[in-house]
């Protein structure tokens, strides 16, 4: 159970681009992991009123469910993280439920008086990913990610300082030849494919 200030840095990318920074960034001390995310709102779309997201995050190693809250900056924000058995976890898929010491179902409860059982499934997608920490500032995440017939590539850098954060961004991007083509939040993306 967490809350975690996230600063990161967004741009699409090509099969092409994204195939050569793998290439480029690959090492030994490269992190690949495949996850598979579930996203909840409400039928209302409450959450996505607010600007926020929730997901159950599945991978071979951990499960995690995480909400995440906008802050000032679009490019900071608060992840409420609670960490999931295998058995809390289908039971949240299932029917709703969380453990008592759940710190998203009490954010959501305290914050909007929201119950986990008022939350619905609006999608899934498979993310296979490839992390390289360039130094102790600086995280290059490479993002394929598959969901409803649709392919797409995402580089993200997760940053310890927004202002630095966004030159080194910038920089790494002019760097490798890379247009700017903003990133919109893998839940919008899922979202506006499973509408088609």
């Amino acid at each position: 159970m967490s809350n975690e200030l996230e600063i990161e840095f967004k741009n699409m990318l090509t099969e092409e681009e994204y195939r050569y920074l793998v290439q480029a960034y690959s090492t030994p001390s490269t992190h690949t992991i495949t996850q598979t995310n579930y996203y909840f709102d409400t039928n209302s779309n409450l959450l996505k009123k607010h600007r926020m997201g929730l997901r159950i995050r599945m991978t071979d190693d951990f499960n995690e469910l995480t909400l995440k809250v906008p802050s000032k900056s679009d490019h900071t924000l608060t992840e409420i993280t609670d960490s999931l058995t295998e058995a809390d976890t289908a039971l949240f898929i299932g029917k709703r439920l969380l453990p008592d010491n759940s710190v998203v179902q009490d954010y959501l409860k305290q914050t909007f008086n929201l119950s986990t059982a008022d939350l619905t499934d609006i999608g899934n997608l498979t993310t296979y990913r490839i992390e390289n920490h360039l130094d102790n500032n600086h995280l290059l995440v490479l993002d394929h990610s598959c969901y409803y017939g649709k392919d797409d590539y995402e580089l993200e850098m997760e940053v310890t300082d927004e202002d630095e954060g966004q030159k080194y961004f910038t920089h790494f991007l002019n760097t490798h030849h890379i247009p700017v083509r903003p990133a919109q939040k893998k839940l919008a993306r899922m979202a506006a494919a499973r509408k088609k």
